[in-house]
C-alpha cells in the first residue's frame, strides 16, 4: 500500500492538474485579475474622437484622471461571488476624486467577467498561456458593441488572445516583472475600418495599460477615436 501511495505522489508531482490550489494562482494566471478589496489602481486617461468634419460633433478630447477600486462583494445574479468596483475621476491631480460609475468583477475558475456599464466582456480565459484565443464579447450583443463604439461596422467577435506572457513591461516609469498582454483586435488598415485595442495586466495589480484606436474612412467622410489609459499609481 505504501508503495502505491509513493507511486502516485510522484505522478501528481509530475502532472499539471495535481498541484495544490494555493500553488495554482502563479501557474493559472489569476493574479493578472486581483479580487482583494481595497486594492485599487490609478490612471492618467486621453480619449481623441473624430466625427465627419460635417457632422455635428466635429471632434472632441476628454483628458483626466481614473481611480478603479475594488470595494465590496455581492452575489451576482447567476449565484457567482462577484466584486463591486467603484470608478472615481477628476479632471487634474489636485482635484478631488467624485465617483464615477460602478462596474462588476466576476472571477471564476476559467473566466475573468468585466461589467462595464451593462456591457460584459470576457477579460481573461484562464490558464493563461501564449497564443490562446477566446471570444471577449460572447456575454454581450453586436448592437450594443455598436452603440457603445459609435460605429455600424464594429465586428461581432473579437478573438482576444494572450501574447508577451510572464513579460516585464515597462510603462510611464514603472517597471512590472510579470505582466500579459490582451491583444483584444488588431486589424489596422489605410482605409475602410481600421481597429487596434489591447490590454496589459501585471501580476497582482491588474490592468496598467490599455491602448484601442479606430479608424474608419469611406470616400470623404471620416470617423474614428483614439484611446489610452496609463497606470499612476496602485495599492491597497
Amino acid at each position: 500500500m505504501k508503495s502505491k501511495v509513493f507511486i502516485v505522489g510522484v505522478i501528481c508531482s509530475l502532472l499539471s492538474g495535481c498541484y495544490r490550489e494555493d500553488t495554482l494562482l502563479p501557474l493559472i494566471g489569476y493574479d493578472y485579475f486581483p479580487t482583494e478589496l481595497g486594492r485599487f489602481v490609478e490612471y492618467k486617461v486621453d480619449s481623441i474622437w473624430q466625427d465627419d468634419p460635417v457632422g455635428s460633433i466635429g471632434s472632441a478630447e476628454a483628458h483626466y484622471f481614473l481611480r478603479d477600486l475594488n470595494e465590496s462583494t455581492f452575489i451576482d445574479e447567476e449565484g457567482r461571488p462577484a466584486i463591486r468596483v467603484e470608478r472615481y475621476s477628476k479632471q487634474s491631480q489636485l482635484a478631488e476624486w467624485n465617483v464615477k460609475d460602478i462596474w462588476y468583477r466576476t472571477r471564476t475558475p476559467s473566466v475573468a467577467e468585466q461589467n462595464e456599464e451593462n456591457v460584459v466582456f470576457i477579460k481573461h480565459n484562464f490558464p493563461v498561456k501564449e497564443g490562446k484565443k477566446w471570444d471577449g464579447n460572447s456575454k454581450n450583443l453586436l448592437q450594443t458593441l455598436q452603440e457603445l463604439y459609435n460605429q455600424t461596422t464594429v465586428p461581432a467577435v473579437w478573438d482576444y488572445e494572450y501574447v508577451n506572457v510572464h513579460e516585464p513591461y515597462t510603462i510611464n516609469g514603472f517597471t512590472f516583472d510579470s505582466t500579459v498582454t490582451v491583444l483584444q483586435f488588431d486589424r489596422q488598415t489605410p482605409v475602410a475600418l481600421s481597429l487596434f485595442a489591447k490590454e496589459v495586466y501585471a501580476k497582482n495589480v491588474g490592468l496598467i495599460h490599455k491602448e484601442m484606436k479606430m479608424h474608419n474612412i469611406q470616400g470623404t467622410d471620416s470617423v474614428g477615436f483614439f484611446f489610452e489609459q496609463v497606470v499612476t499609481d496602485f495599492g491597497e
